[in-house]
Formats: structure tokens, C-alpha cells, sequence
């Protein structure tokens, strides 16, 4: 039996294989460098990793944007892997390290009591109507580590404030009423004192953690000059706490310092309560006064109202706080200090004396905030959801029969200003410096008399300090 023939000599087979395609690459070219790369590598497993280092060959000629090398894996949040590490379609997957910490979660103890408002997964399908909030397996993730937060901390209440997105890693918020000693006071602090913990922004310190899994980092309070200067900042998260921040003007800090100063302006604009719900505690003589729960609260008839919301927290004013720092007390004989405080807007006021986010006419403007019912089939059970336009991604939720009530924030932490963000310009370069007239150079016998005067005054010194050390 004679065996088929190719039709093609040895000539023809190798101006075959070295025909290149629209990149610059042929089978002979690819083989080529495959071979140099094993020979270079010497790798005892190079049967076994032939196709993958045959794809990391190829990313480097043949289709580099649609192949990525395993050097994409690094990008990968903590904690996840990639079904197909070589190709860009390849679905990150938590570890089996990750699970484990995950189910570590059902360990909390049953007598972990959270407070109503960490009842989180009766509170995220609210915003279900919406068509925002988390996954269910999500959700749950986080309301264990609440409560496993609030027995280790001891913590007095805890609420879950949101997710902030960031481009390497999320941060997963937790809001908490905590002792003094659980605050982290700020590692810098500036010519404005900060808030003390539990007043003004630092009413609350907070929880971050890029997913429930992982441990979380108490940030540190914020301090007047990162509320500031985060104004005049638009940066994406980078998941990173220890990341600098580049920008100008200069921020006063990191990253963690960014979020924290992001989280306090969000929170004072967007944590809102249903009118009635909660009311200042007279009988108390701390300035400002606590909130309590009203004796007497029933859910507002209208919640598609603005009038029937209010802010948990005061106006942040342009110093970065929500309360003028207390002015110092003047030296005996000296007149106190002068200056025009700026006014105090307290909590509890109408989210209906908010200014509208921007103008497009006369009479037509984008309100702060707009409201609207859901589940309206069933009057007694509707749910209404108040959008903040301000802070894209801030929504309020409530239950018209009352015994539901919560704020959730997911976005990216950017305020929309009502117009283009446009980065403050640097400060002009320097010129340079004015060109001055040289001096004549000085002649030898000029310069021979200064030396000689100067060696003169030097002796006459020395001679009236041995005449009085003598005497």
C-alpha cells in the first residue's frame, strides 16, 4: 500500500506555514518564538504548560487585545481568580480562602441583638421598587458582619451606609454609634479643631472592607481641612486606603482620608428621616441637643412631599464643620476676638429648603431631591423612595406603614455640582529672576589692602583679649 503524498514540496510547505497575517505574525514566526521561549525557560513542565505558554506567545503578536497574559490576574480584586486566566472572558471567582472567611460569618453568636436599623435584608427589597441595592446572598453577608462587628466593638448601633465603587476594589461602608475609644482620632490635625467623636460629622465613625468577607478598617474621624479640600477634588476610589492622592490643590491626607471626608459630606446631604420620626431632646443641656424618638410619630399622609422628609445632620458649613468651633477665651485686659460666625443650620430640617441641583430655564429646574410611591397597588403597603439628584446614588426609603425606614448610598462618591467639574488651575511659573548689573572685578593691590586690613583687625583682637585676660 503506498502512502498519500502531499502535493506541496518542502519548498511550498514553508512559504505556506510563513504567510503573515494582518499583524506581522505566521505559524512559522509563532513556532519560532514558542521554541526560544522553551529553550530559554528550561522548564521541567513545558509538555503540561505547552498551550498556555503557546497563548502567552501569541498575546505579544497575535491578537494582544483579545488574549491577556496572566500578568492580568494581578489587577483582580483580593480574594477572586479567573475561570480562564488567558483569555479576557474569563469570570472572576472568589478563592476557597475567601469562602471560608464568608461562612466564618454564621459564627456569630444568636446573642448578638443589631438595632432596628440594622435590620438590612427587611430593608433592601424597599429599594428593589427603586431598581437599586444588592444581591440577596450580598446583603445577608453584610448583616452578619454587623453584627459580628457590633460584639467585637461593642458598638452602640450599627447601620449599613453603602458601597462606594472603586476602580481596583469596593468599599463596603458600615455606619456605627460607638464609645469615644473606638473613634480613631485624626493623625493630622489643622487650624480648625475637628468635631469631637460623637458631634457633627463624627456623630458616627465607620466600618470599610472591600466585601463582607474580609476585615474592616475603622477610618479616622475627619477633620475640617479633608471636608474642604475634597471640594475642590474629583477622584476615582482606588480601593487602595494608602493611596495618595493626587491632585491639585493638595489634599491634606490619603486615601482613607478622601473617603472619610467623602462619606461625611454624603451623609450630611443625604441621610434622611421621615418629618415627625425623631425630634430634639429639650430637657438635655448638650449643645447641640440629642435626638430622640418622637412619643408620639405617625408616618406623613403625602411622602411624595418634600415636606415630609427631613436631614438627620446639620449643615456642613464652609469651614468643614457642622458647628462653629468655640472661639477662644481672651487674655485678661484684651478684648474678645472678632469675626462673623457663620449661621447654623441644625438636623432635622425639610429636605424642601434644599437648593435645586441646576437651572435649565425660568421655570424649569432639577430639583435636590425627587419622591415617588411605589407599590401602589396596595395603598396600606406602598413604598415611597426619595432620589437624591445632588449625590447621584443616595436614596432614602420608607414603608407607608411605618415600621420600615432606611438610606443607602451606591456610586461612585462624585457630587453633581449642577455643572462640568473643572480642576482649579495651578498657580502660575515663576519668572525668571531680574538680571542685576556684575560688579567690577576688584585689582590685585585693592584686594591685597582689604586682606591686609582684615588680618589687622584680627591681630588687634587677639591682643585685647590676652591684655584682659592678664589683668
Amino acid at each position: 500500500m503506498q502512502l498519500c503524498q502531499t502535493s506541496l514540496d518542502s519548498t511550498d510547505v514553508l512559504a505556506y506555514f510563513s504567510k503573515e497575517n494582518s499583524d506581522g505574525a505566521s505559524v512559522r514566526s509563532h513556532l519560532a518564538e514558542l521554541i526560544h521561549s522553551l529553550l530559554t525557560s528550561k522548564d521541567p513542565d513545558a509538555l503540561a504548560k505547552l498551550e498556555s505558554l503557546s497563548m502567552e506567545v501569541k498575546a505579544t503578536k497575535v491578537g494582544a487585545p483579545e488574549v491577556a497574559t496572566a500578568k492580568a490576574t494581578a489587577s483582580l480584586p483580593a480574594g477572586a481568580v479567573l475561570t480562564q486566566p488567558y483569555f479576557k472572558d474569563g469570570v472572576a471567582v472568589p478563592t476557597e480562602g475567601w469562602h471560608k472567611k464568608s461562612k466564618a460569618l454564621h459564627k456569630v453568636a444568636d446573642s448578638v441583638t443589631a438595632s432596628s436599623l440594622a435590620e438590612l435584608p427587611a430593608q433592601m427589597p424597599m429599594f428593589e421598587w427603586a431598581g437599586v441595592g444588592l444581591g440577596k446572598e450580598e446583603t445577608y453577608r453584610i448583616y452578619l458582619a454587623m453584627q459580628s462587628l457590633q460584639k467585637e466593638h461593642k458598638l452602640l448601633a450599627v447601620r449599613f451606609f453603602g458601597k462606594l465603587l472603586g476602580n481596583k476594589a469596593d468599599y463596603i461602608v458600615i455606619e456605627a454609634r460607638a464609645p469615644a475609644d473606638v473613634h480613631k482620632p485624626p493623625s493630622a490635625a489643622g487650624a480648625v479643631p475637628p468635631e469631637a467623636p460623637g458631634v457633627g460629622l463624627n456623630t458616627f465613625c465607620y466600618f470599610v472592607a472591600p466585601s463582607a468577607a474580609d476585615a474592616f478598617t475603622v477610618l479616622e474621624d475627619v477633620t475640617p481641612e479633608q471636608v474642604v479640600a475634597s471640594k475642590s477634588v474629583r477622584k476615582y476610589l482606588t480601593g487602595d486606603l494608602s493611596a495618595a492622592v493626587f491632585a491639585f490643590p493638595a489634599f491634606p491626607g490619603a486615601e482613607a482620608a478622601y473617603l472619610r471626608a467623602q462619606i461625611a459630606r454624603i451623609a450630611a446631604a443625604t441621610v434622611v428621616y421621615p418629618a415627625g420620626k425623631f425630634a430634639f431632646n429639650d430637657d438635655s443641656e448638650e449643645n447641640p441637643k440629642p435626638m430622640i424618638d418622637a412619643e408620639e410619630y405617625a408616618v406623613p399622609e403625602d411622602l411624595t412631599v418634600p415636606e415630609s422628609w427631613v436631614h438627620a445632620y446639620g449643615k456642613v458649613l464652609k469651614i468643614g464643620r457642622t458647628t462653629n468651633p468655640p472661639k477662644p477665651e481672651p487674655a485678661d485686659g484684651e478684648d474678645p476676638p472678632e469675626g462673623e460666625e457663620e449661621e447654623e443650620v441644625s438636623a432635622l430640617e425639610s429636605i424642601a429648603s434644599d437648593a435645586a441641583v441646576m437651572a435649565f430655564s425660568e421655570e424649569s429646574e432639577l430639583p435636590a431631591w425627587s419622591v415617588a410611591m411605589y407599590n401602589g397597588g396596595y395603598a396600606a403597603y406602598g413604598v415611597a423612595i426619595a432620589k437624591s439628584h445632588r449625590w447621584p446614588g443616595a436614596y432614602a426609603a420608607i414603608a407607608k406603614t411605618g415600621d420600615k425606614h432606611a438610606c443607602v448610598y451606591i456610586g461612585h462618591g462624585h457630587e453633581n455640582a449642577g455643572a462640568a467639574f473643572t480642576p482649579r488651575a495651578p498657580p502660575p511659573i515663576l519668572p525668571e529672576s531680574a538680571e542685576s548689573d556684575e560688579a567690577e572685578e576688584a585689582a590685585l593691590a585693592e584686594e591685597n589692602a582689604l586682606l591686609k586690613e582684615i588680618d589687622e583687625a584680627k591681630l588687634l583682637a587677639a591682643n585685647a583679649e590676652g591684655d584682659a585676660a592678664e589683668e
